[in-house]
C-alpha cells in the first residue's frame, strides 16, 4: 500500500532531480525510488518505471540547454560530432534496457547505482589529473567523441550517473570551465536520453499517468537551477549528490539482497 507521504514526495522528488541533473548531476538518485516506490503494486514492472523515468526528467535537459546557450560559444564545432555520438549511443542503450527482464534489472539497479556514486565522487579528481595530460587538440577531440558514444550507451540504459561519467569525459579531453562542461553535458544529455525517450515511446513502455506530472515539475526545476547554478556551492552540492547517491545504492541492496 502506498502512503500519502510517498505520493507527495514523488513530485517533490521530481523537481529536485531536475535541478541535480542542472547542476551536477544524480536526479535519478532521488526520482527513481520514488516512482518505484508509487507504483509499487501496479504491475509495472522495474524497467517500466526506468523508461517512464528517463522520459519524465527529459525536458529538463531541453530547458537546461536553453539557460546554458551562452556557454555553448566556444564549443560549437564540437556540437554536431557530438550529438551524433550521443545519438548512436542512446539508442543503443534504450534497444538494450527493453529487452532486459524487470527482475534481472533488479538485481542490476544497486550495482548501477553504486557505479554512477562512485564515479561521482572520481569524476573530479580523474578529470584534472588527466586535463594535465595536455594531449593535442585533435587526439582529445577523438577520445571525446568515441567516450561520449560509450558513455550515451550508458545514459540510455540507465541514465543515473551518467552526467557524472560525461563531466569526467570532458576533463580528461581538456574542457576544464565547469560552466562550459555543464552546458555540454546537458546538450549531449538532451540527444542521448531524447533518442531513448522516442525509443521507449514507440514501444509503449511509458506509464504517462505518473509521467507528466514528473516531466513538468522536472523542466522548471531544470530552468531554475540552470539559472541559479552560477550562486551555488558546488562543492557542498556535490557532497550532497555523492551521499544520496551512496545511500540510495544501499536501499536497492538491501532490497535485493536483504533478508526477505
Amino acid at each position: 500500500m502506498v502512503s500519502g507521504l510517498e505520493r507527495a514526495w514523488l513530485p517533490v522528488a521530481s523537481f529536485l532531480a531536475g535541478a541535480l541533473n542542472t547542476v551536477a548531476g544524480g536526479g535519478s538518485f532521488l526520482s527513481l525510488p520514488a516512482l518505484l516506490r508509487v507504483m509499487k503494486g501496479t504491475g509495472v514492472g522495474s524497467v517500466g518505471a526506468q523508461a517512464t523515468n528517463n522520459v519524465a526528467l527529459w525536458p529538463g535537459q531541453l530547458t537546461s540547454v536553453y539557460a546554458y546557450r551562452d556557454d555553448l560559444k566556444n564549443h560549437t564545432k564540437r556540437l554536431f560530432p557530438l550529438s551524433i555520438a550521443s545519438f548512436v549511443g542512446g539508442l543503443s542503450g534504450a534497444w538494450l534496457l527493453l529487452i532486459t527482464p524487470s527482475k534481472r534489472f533488479l538485481v542490476l539497479l544497486p550495482w548501477l547505482l553504486l557505479f554512477a556514486a562512485v564515479m561521482f565522487v572520481l569524476s573530479e579528481p580523474l578529470g584534472r589529473w588527466m586535463a594535465k595530460g595536455g594531449s593535442g587538440q585533435k587526439r582529445s577531440d577523438f577520445w571525446l567523441i568515441v567516450g561520449m558514444a560509450v558513455v550515451s550507451l550508458y545514459v540510455g540504459y540507465f541514465g543515473a550517473g551518467g552526467g557524472f561519467l560525461v563531466m569526467a569525459l570532458f576533463g580528461l579531453c581538456g574542457v576544464t570551465n565547469i560552466h562550459e562542461m555543464n552546458a555540454l553535458k546537458v546538450v549531449t544529455a538532451a540527444v542521448s536520453i531524447g533518442v531513448a525517450v522516442a525509443w521507449f515511446i514507440y514501444k509503449g513502455s511509458v506509464v504517462w499517468s505518473y509521467c507528466w506530472q514528473m516531466a513538468i515539475l522536472a523542466a522548471v526545476g531544470g530552468y531554475v537551477a540552470a539559472r541559479f547554478s552560477k550562486k551555488v556551492n558546488h562543492k557542498l552540492m556535490r557532497r550532497f549528490v555523492a551521499g544520496v547517491g551512496f545511500v540510495t545504492a544501499g536501499y536497492f541492496f538491501w532490497m535485493a539482497y536483504g533478508p526477505k
